[in-house]
């Protein structure tokens, strides 16, 4: 499986706005409209039709995993050096959460700095993430712990 497909697994893909689990206005694959506002062509676009094109979710979607990476970067200094599988874990992870909020599992992120994958698995899954996704949370925490 391709980190596409794995955000899209997990945050499905709709060409018109939506609301997400945690009740934010969303589009594309997890796009935050509160949060992040559209590019303007894009933005445009969308109130002239009502949603967007294939092409403006995967623009969107590749801006949004490179803001993931980037975060994951800041949050693991040995990102590089991780596994592919935990890798696209962790960019899922911070994907769905937002640098702000992945930073708040400090003994997770310990963890993981630390080399101490099962560490870090186990403080994920003691979470109200867990709790809230836990079916998206199962296969981030195996793949995490699985290298």
């Amino acid at each position: 499986m391709t980190l596409t497909e794995l955000l899209e697994k997990h945050e499905g893909r709709k060409r018109k706005p939506y609301k997400c689990p945690a009740g934010f206005k969303t589009i594309g694959v997890g796009w935050n409209l509160e949060a992040n506002p559209l590019p303007a062509r894009i933005a445009e676009y969308l109130k002239e039709n009502g949603e967007i094109t294939e092409e403006m979710i995967d623009t969107l979607l590749e801006a949004s995993i490179i803001v993931a990476r980037n975060d994951c970067k800041s949050l693991f200094p040995e990102f590089n050096k991780f596994s592919k599988s935990r890798k696209m874990a962790l960019i899922d992870f911070v994907f769905q959460l937002g640098r702000k909020r992945a930073s708040r599992f400090v003994r997770a992120v310990a963890a993981i700095n630390t080399g101490r994958w099962e560490d870090a698995a186990k403080e994920m899954g003691n979470s109200s993430w867990y709790k809230q996704t836990p079916t998206r949370a199962e296969e981030i925490i195996e793949m995490i712990e699985g290298g």
